[in-house]
C-alpha cells in the first residue's frame, strides 16, 4: 500500500505550479488577439512545463511505491529520464525567447536548442545502465560516472542566460536584465534547493515563476512600441523622460520624415507605411548605445540621449542622415542640450525648431527627395 502521505505530497508539490500555469494560460488566452507572434512564443514553454510536472509525479510516485507495488525500473528510469530532458529543453525554452529578441543571428534559436537536444540522445543511455543513475532495492537513488552532465549542462544555460542580462546592460535595457538576472538566480536557488535538501517540485514553481516573471515584462513592453515601426511609441518617450529626466539625459533630438504626405497622395498609404518602417529602423540602427528613438506621431520622431557630448551627438546625426538617405528617404533632424534650470517643455521646442529650420534650409536647397526603392 503507498504510504499514507502520497496525496499530500502530491497535492503540495504541484499546487502552486499548477495555479500559475492555469494563470499563465488564461492570460495567454485572453491577450493572444494582442500580442499573437508573444505568445505564440511562450506556448512550448508554457507546454514543456506542464509535461514536467506530469514525467516529476511519475517519478515521485515511482520513487515512493517502489519498494511496496514493484513498479519496473525502466519506468522509473524513464519518467526520471524525461524529466532531466524536459528540464533542460524548457531552459532552452526561456532563453530562447531572449536570445531572440537581444542576439540579430537568425540562428540564435537553433543554437539556443541544440545542446539540450544533444543531452537527450546522451541520456538515453540511463533507461539500461547505471552511467547516469541508478535505484538501489529501498528505492533510494544512486549516482553514475556521468551523473552530473545535466547539471553541467543546466549551469551553462545559466551563464547564458546571465549573458544576455549583460548584453540587456549594455543595450541600455536595464529593467529586461533584471528581469533576466532574476530568472538565472531564482533557477539556480531552485535547483540548489532540490540538490542539497533533497526537496521535490521546488525547481518546477521556480521555472513556472520565470516564465511568467518574463512573459509579463514582455507584455507590458509590448504596449510600449509603436505597432507599425516597432520603436517606442509616444506613451513610452513621456515616461522615459519623467524616468530619466535633467541630469541623467544630456540631448534631445526632434526628427521629421520629408515629403511623407507627398508619398502618400502619389503612391498610396502603403508606401508611405513602408517610408515610416524604413525611417525607424535607420534611425534605431545609427542610434548610439544609451540613446533610444521614439515615433511620437505620423512621421514625427524623437530621440533622447543619456550624458553624451554634443560631439557625439552630432557625430550620430551624421550617421542617421546617412542611413535615412541609403534607405531612399530624407529626414529633417533637431536636437538641443538639456541645461540645468530648463524644462523638458523648453528643451523639446529648442531641438522641434532646429529642425523646422533644417527643413525649411532643405526644401530651399532641393535637398529633401523622397525616393521609391
Amino acid at each position: 500500500m503507498i504510504k499514507n502521505d502520497f496525496i499530500q505530497n502530491i497535492v503540495q508539490i504541484n499546487c502552486i505550479p499548477l495555479l500559475i500555469v492555469i494563470f499563465l494560460l488564461y492570460f495567454l488566452k485572453i491577450n493572444y488577439i494582442y500580442e499573437k507572434d508573444l505568445t505564440k512564443k511562450f506556448l512550448p514553454s508554457v507546454a514543456l512545463l506542464l509535461a514536467l510536472m506530469v514525467m516529476d509525479n511519475i517519478d515521485y510516485y515511482a520513487y515512493d511505491a517502489m519498494t511496496v507495488v514493484g513498479l519496473f525500473d525502466v519506468f522509473h528510469r524513464a519518467a526520471a529520464m524525461l524529466g532531466y530532458d524536459i528540464r533542460i529543453i524548457l531552459m532552452a525554452s526561456l532563453i530562447s525567447v531572449a536570445s531572440d529578441r537581444l542576439i540579430s543571428n537568425k540562428r540564435a534559436i537553433l543554437y539556443t536548442y541544440l545542446p539540450s537536444f544533444i543531452n537527450v540522445i546522451f541520456l538515453l543511455p540511463c533507461l539500461f545502465t547505471n552511467l547516469y543513475f541508478y535505484y538501489n532495492e529501498d528505492g533510494t537513488i544512486g549516482r553514475g560516472i556521468f551523473a552530473f552532465e545535466p547539471h553541467i549542462l543546466s549551469g551553462l544555460y545559466m551563464i547564458f542566460l546571465f549573458i544576455l542580462a549583460d548584453i540587456c546592460r549594455r543595450k541600455g535595457r536595464r529593467n529586461e536584465m533584471g528581469i533576466l538576472a532574476l530568472c538565472g538566480t531564482l533557477t539556480i536557488m531552485g535547483f540548489l534547493a532540490e540538490f542539497l535538501f533533497s526537496l521535490r517540485g521546488i525547481l518546477i514553481g521556480v521555472v513556472a515563476l520565470d516564465i511568467t516573471f518574463y512573459y509579463l515584462y514582455l507584455h507590458i513592453e509590448h504596449f510600449r512600441f509603436d505597432a507599425l515601426t516597432k520603436i517606442f511609441n509616444r506613451d513610452a518617450f513621456i515616461a522615459d523622460i519623467d524616468k530619466y529626466g535633467n541630469g541623467v539625459i544630456s540631448h534631445i533630438l526632434s526628427i521629421d520624415l520629408n515629403n511623407l504626405k507627398t508619398l502618400n497622395d502619389t503612391y498610396g498609404h502603403n508606401e508611405g507605411d513602408k517610408a515610416l518602417k524604413a525611417i525607424a529602423d535607420a534611425l534605431k540602427a545609427s542610434c548610439l548605445p544609451k540613446c533610444f528613438v521614439y515615433r511620437v506621431g505620423g512621421d514625427e520622431f524623437a530621440a533622447i540621449c543619456l550624458k553624451k557630448n554634443t560631439d557625439e551627438i552630432e557625430a550620430m546625426i551624421a550617421e542617421m542622415y546617412k542611413a535615412v538617405e541609403n534607405a531612399g528617404y530624407s529626414c529633417a533632424i533637431g536636437y538641443a542640450e538639456w541645461e540645468q534650470g530648463k524644462t523638458f517643455t523648453e528643451v523639446y521646442k529648442d531641438a522641434d525648431d532646429r529642425m523646422y529650420r533644417k527643413k525649411r534650409a532643405m526644401k530651399e536647397l532641393g535637398l529633401a527627395p523622397m525616393r521609391i526603392k
